[in-house]
């Protein structure tokens, strides 16, 4: 079970068995005997371990900005690199037949281009799976509270000065679509709530409770490392919180993942 008190990378493995277990499957693309796979932004681990246990006979690379955890109970087939997603690629096109990436592109500037980059990695026929959240309350029985607002207007702002999208999620399936990539483009969208009486669902009920402690985790973050220029403040996160854990509230965060064919 996660804590909300947990550091990062205890958070990013609480929102990968999170998916899992709402997903019941490592991805809903049809993927079938790959050779090589590729997780840029792995974060702890997590996914790539997944794939590697799920496809024993592929390569399976997890590459990411920073180091990959001590403890990560690695496999035969899984290998890691530390690398700068910004600069060139160090592989050469078209040979994976997989290309993951997960809550990272939301981080990068010119997500449309960075599109075309993914794709060259790609084989022919080979798989992208893309996922983001769009980075945006929604309450289904009124408008959000001051709260809610006063930190995404901070937020939107700190996050805009980096020259990236918070609400890239969203933007997903028409970017697939505009690359001309890919002869199909696949999205589900999963409304995380806040309140877990807004859905039945238990696995969604999970899945609500881990994003709202990571994006809380998120803006502490923000908040501790750049202080009042990221636009939000103690008092704001305050208000934030008790507008997210509001019972008379029907607020969630809609999760986009994609699942695209190379052409």
């Amino acid at each position: 079970m996660f804590s909300k008190f947990n550091p990062p990378r205890r958070r990013l493995d609480d929102m990968h068995h999170g998916i899992a277990r709402y997903l019941k499957q490592l991805t809903f693309a049809p993927i079938e005997n790959p050779s090589r796979i590729l997780e840029l932004g792995s974060g702890t681990g997590a996914w790539s371990v997944e794939a590697a246990r799920t496809f024993p006979s592929a390569e399976v690379i997890a590459a990411d900005m920073s180091p990959l955890p001590e403890t990560l109970n690695t496999l035969p087939n899984l290998t890691f690199k530390q690398m700068n997603f910004l600069e060139p690629f160090p592989f050469r096109p078209e040979i994976f037949d997989v290309v993951h990436m997960r809550f990272v592109l939301m981080h990068l500037p010119q997500p449309d281009n960075y599109i075309h980059r993914l794709a060259s990695l790609l084989r022919p026929g080979g798989w992208l799976l893309l996922e983001d959240v769009n980075h945006t309350l929604l309450d289904a029985n009124r408008p959000i509270g001051p709260g809610v607002q006063a930190l995404y207007r901070g937020y939107r702002e700190h996050m805009h000065n980096q020259g990236v999208d918070p609400g890239v999620g969203a933007r997903l399936k028409n970017m697939l679509e505009t690359s001309k990539k890919f002869s199909e483009v696949n999205e589900i969208v999963i409304p995380c709530y806040m309140n877990p009486n807004s859905t039945e669902d238990l696995a969604l009920q999970e899945l609500g409770e881990i994003l709202k402690y990571s994006i809380d985790g998120v803006y502490v973050g923000i908040m501790d490392k750049v202080g009042p220029t990221g636009g939000i403040t103690p008092e704001i996160l305050r208000g934030w919180r008790k507008e997210v854990n509001d019972p008379e509230r029907d607020l969630r965060i809609d999760m986009h993942l994609t699942w695209s064919r190379k052409l």
